[in-house]
């Protein structure tokens, strides 16, 4: 199960990175749509989420060695979407020109106190 989940979030690592890739390489960015500015961003959202996940879960790994490695997946996995939905905020506001520091700190704030919600709450099995 963990071999599966971990083979198909590096499939589709490599191929968002390639897309953002293509996206940078082929189109001018003076002359874009809105569809080549949203498939630009969903690929940078996509590739950053593949990357962080990766890293994230490879470091946790590392750090608990004695511990079951399966339930490190999906928290890492978690992380690494609300990472990279924050970097992908800040880049289209860098990109509109709104970014500022006042705004992009309580985007920071907002995006670790997401992430400190989740750690904090337990979640309760259904039974069925």
């Amino acid at each position: 199960m963990l071999k599966r989940n971990l083979f198909f979030l590096f499939l589709i690592t490599i191929f968002s990175i390639l897309s953002f890739f293509l996206c940078v390489s082929n189109y001018n960015p003076f002359i874009l749509g809105i569809f080549q500015f949203s498939y630009f961003y969903s690929s940078f959202l996509f590739s950053v989420a593949g990357i962080c996940s990766i890293l994230i879960f490879y470091f946790r790994v590392t750090i608990y060695r004695k511990e079951i490695i399966y339930s490190h997946f999906w928290p890492s996995v978690r992380e690494g979407i609300i990472i990279s939905i924050g970097l992908t905020i800040l880049l289209i506001l860098r990109g509109l020109k709104l970014l500022d520091i006042w705004v992009g700190i309580p985007i920071m704030i907002i995006i670790l106190l997401l992430e400190l919600f989740f750690q904090t709450k337990t979640f309760k099995q259904v039974s069925r």
